[in-house]
């Protein structure tokens, strides 16, 4: 069966091509579905490969990282703002984040006064997570969230804050995992950024003998998002995933199913401050009715949260 979306009407959103798709056929708490999938109209040339996005809770400013001809190594991180209701030329994060390693992950606070990301020089051997401030019009130098949080010879990735800054989720391969990346939570001690508890790992249910990374989650921190590659994948392909937290416990992976994921590959996603968008990459080229590309940056607006 063909893949398909079932469209009822095609809608401008500002800065955004947006494809409205209401009455998918399920429900939520006994009311239609509405979703509106969008392609972020991110002024890039048509191969650019943007990814990771974040944005911050007033929706005028988003982060990803990109291998920009402009940039000053490997990935950079770059911002674009939305003035007018489109989307400015990216501009590049500066000196004092960006380096000649890869710069990527950026995770910005709800204010975007706050930016986590990740640096390294080979992703397939280590990582480490960094933090820097928006501070008289520039970001400060990236400072190293160190031992316990980014240990020696062992790979970080998906690190981001929780919505009061006071908690941090990222994945690593550190030992004593359950397999391969397992998800990770840190908290902050004290009132400034060089201290942070032993990491907890999330548990059994959450992770496995596989890898789990890239974990998005929403401001409440009820509900996590990953993308992974199971038995009930579309097409075989990395699919995201969900599970809520009830009474204190993780529920198990659930498939968010073909209104989120395509038969391409879906990963990077990232929870926006209202709980209701959700940013993925796709190399599915339009989402719906597509067909394989290269990977780009999609906004997925709920009517109801996440």
């Amino acid at each position: 069966m063909p893949y398909l979306r079932l469209l009822c009407s095609i809608a401008i959103t500002p800065g955004l091509v947006a494809l409205q798709v209401m009455s998918l056929g399920t429900t939520v708490q006994g009311q239609d579905e509405e979703l509106a999938i969008s392609r972020l109209s991110i002024p890039l040339a048509k191969d650019a490969k943007p990814f990771c996005a974040s944005e911050t809770e007033d929706g005028r400013l988003l982060a990803f990282q990109i291998d920009h001809p402009e940039g000053r190594g490997k990935l950079d991180i770059w911002f674009s703002r939305l003035e007018n209701g489109r989307w400015s030329e990216p501009f590049n994060a500066g000196p004092q984040v960006n380096t000649g390693s890869h710069e990527a992950d950026a995770k910005l606070s709800a204010d975007g006064t706050v930016m986590i990301f990740l640096r390294s020089d080979d992703f397939r051997k280590s990582s480490r997570v960094y933090v820097s401030h928006f501070r008289d019009g520039s970001w400060s130098t990236g400072q190293l969230l160190g031992p316990p949080v980014s240990l020696p010879d062992t790979v970080q990735f998906g690190a981001l804050l929780s919505k009061d800054l006071r908690r941090l989720y990222f994945s690593s391969n550190r030992p004593g995992g359950k397999g391969g990346f397992d998800v990770y939570t840190s908290d902050r001690i004290g009132s400034g950024w060089d201290q942070w508890g032993e990491p907890v790992n999330l548990g059994p249910v959450v992770n496995s003998a596989g890898d789990e990374n890239d974990v998005a989650v929403n401001p409440e921190e009820t509900t996590i998002i990953l993308p992974l590659r199971r038995n009930d994948s579309l097409n075989d392909s990395v699919d995201l995933y969900i599970s809520k937290r009830v009474n204190a416990q993780w529920t198990p992976w659930q498939n968010m199913g073909p209104r989120i994921n395509t038969p391409g590959t879906d990963t990077c996603p990232w929870l926006g401050y209202d709980g209701r968008t959700l940013y993925l990459n796709s190399t599915w080229d339009a989402l719906v009715g597509g067909k394989e590309g290269a990977t780009w940056i999609w906004a997925i607006r709920h009517s109801k949260e996440f």
